[in-house]
Parts: structure tokens; C-alpha cells; sequence
């Protein structure tokens, strides 16, 4: 009478993913903000470094290159630990490329992602407990 108890019905989930497309002024703001940051890299030491690492891999992630973006944001996270835009999107990049490794059954690739998420879950550790 009032349906309780009954198993409705499921309807398939819907993915959606959607591509950015980037403008050609958009690139080009990109790659002039990369190399523009790889100069400054050689001047500054410490946090600005880690900063900076983190700016050049977003660029790179934004612009698509991924590996590149990978190599600049361990870097950051190397020179200074911490949780910002930095950490989410190489947290993100780690687990598409586990997603990867797991849909073409390429076990080595996918235990070296899932050792590099668990890194990243004591980088997040050290940094909410202080530990340098």
C-alpha cells in the first residue's frame, strides 16, 4: 500500500566528465608563467622554492602534462611540506594514475602509486602533528 519494504528500482549512474579546453592566450600564459617561475627558482631558497614548485606543477596540470606536473609538486612537497592546492591536486594525479595501472593490470605501476599515496598520508600526518 504505501511501498515500504520495496526495492526500487536503480537507475545507472551517469559520468560525466568534462574536458577543459584551454585558449591559445591561455597556454601561452601558462608557459610564460612556467618559465618565468624556472628562472626564479634559482633565486630563492627554502619556502618561496616550495611555493614556487607547487606554481610551476598546477601550471603544468593545468596545462595537461601531468608527469611534468608530478615532478615539480614532489619537489614542493619535498622542500617544504604542506597541505595546499599543491598536495590535493598531486594526491588527485597519484590516484588517476593508480585508476590507470589498475584498469591495464600493471601491478608494478600500481604498487609504486599506491607507496606514493601512502607518503602522502604521512606528509599529512607530519604536517598536523608539526613534525617538520
Amino acid at each position: 500500500m504505501f511501498g515500504f519494504g520495496k526495492k526500487k528500482a536503480k537507475e545507472p549512474k551517469k559520468v560525466v566528465t568534462e574536458e577543459i579546453v584551454l585558449t591559445v592566450e591561455r597556454k601561452e600564459e601558462l608557459f610564460r608563467l612556467i618559465s618565468l617561475k624556472k628562472e626564479e627558482l634559482n633565486q630563492v631558497t627554502g619556502e618561496k622554492q616550495a611555493k614556487i614548485y607547487e606554481e610551476i606543477g598546477l601550471a603544468f596540470h593545468e596545462l595537461g602534462e601531468d608527469d611534468n606536473a608530478i615532478g615539480f609538486l614532489e619537489k614542493g612537497i619535498q622542500v617544504k611540506k604542506s597541505l595546499g592546492n599543491g598536495y590535493k591536486t598531486l594526491l588527485k594525479l597519484y590516484n588517476q594514475k593508480r585508476a590507470e595501472a589498475a584498469k591495464e593490470n600493471d601491478e608494478e605501476t600500481l604498487q609504486i602509486y599506491l607507496k606514493k599515496m601512502d607518503q602522502m598520508l604521512q606528509v599529512s600526518k607530519d604536517v598536523t602533528r608539526g613534525v617538520r
